[in-house]
């Protein structure tokens, strides 16, 4: 791999990591096919990618992170002290075993089969939530159309678990946390929020658990995080300023399309 090909792989991984769709399973296709590199190489690279991604969402949520570690550390627990926790704590007890079984075994599950359901369920619910807003009667009776201000330990324990899912490689974390946050009512803003913040005690797991599969040249490697800690930070504010925009119905049909269209591409291709 040369620097041009290192910059282009940050490039794919700072653009899928943040959408619904499977960040290494996409990137190591497009570089396989553009690059004709083998896939243990690109397996390599796209954890130390990681790094460039976690390093965004350290400077995107600098001032937040440290005012919430410092929070945790005194236990002094508000709303989102609680949900990094117990989302934390059930993503390691669920992602750490189901990777190492997903690494030592040919899993029988096709990641592109499950985040083209979560594309199809968030689409259902965009609709539904479009209609029900001419129906305020009959939304307040299914529950559904509204959204919540705060998240709960619930809200915690399930987003945690569909974290944990999503160590399986090719299943999108991004994915998997924010449409299940969307489909518990969860504020469309602070589901996004919420998915980013817990991004971070989520990447930095999985690097340690893949840190052996880390080594590679020091100035390939740099150029490949610097390039994903770019577009990274891009990509995410460009999210956080469409979930700011885009109304709940919208926001749940715009990621389910893309989710949804990128794991018929996967499984097409």
């Amino acid at each position: 791999m040369d620097y041009v090909q290192a910059a282009v792989m940050g490039i794919l991984h700072g653009i899928a990591e943040w959408l619904p769709m499977s960040t290494s399973g996409q990137t190591m296709f497009a570089a396989v096919n553009l690059f004709g590199i083998s896939p243990e190489e690109l397996y390599s690279y796209s954890i130390l990618i990681q790094m460039g991604a976690l390093l965004a969402l350290f400077y995107k949520f600098r001032y937040d992170f440290g005012k919430i570690l410092m929070n945790l550390l005194t236990l002094r627990w508000g709303e989102e002290e609680s949900f990094l926790f117990y989302s934390t704590l059930f993503t390691i007890v669920i992602g750490a075993p189901l990777h190492r079984l997903f690494m030592e075994a040919v899993s029988p599950v096709n990641p592109e089969i499950i985040n083209g359901l979560l594309g199809i369920v968030l689409i259902v619910t965009g609709v539904r939530m479009k209609k029900s807003r001419k129906a305020p009667l009959e939304r307040a009776k299914r529950g559904v159309g509204g959204s919540k201000e705060e998240v709960t330990v619930v809200d915690a324990i399930i987003a945690g678990v569909v974290q944990g899912i999503a160590f399986i490689p090719g299943i999108s974390r991004s994915g998997m946390t924010i449409g299940a946050l969307l489909l518990l009512g969860v504020d469309q803003k602070k589901a996004v929020r919420m998915s980013f913040l817990m991004a971070i005690f989520a990447i930095t797991g999985l690097m340690f658990l893949e840190r052996e599969s880390a080594a590679q040249p020091l100035p390939l490697s740099l150029t490949a995080v610097i390039s994903a800690f770019a577009v990274s930070l891009l990509m995410l504010e460009i999210i956080t300023r469409l979930a700011e925009k885009l109304n709940f119905s919208r926001f749940c049909v715009l990621f389910g399309a893309i989710a949804f269209v990128i794991a018929v591409l996967g499984v097409l291709i």
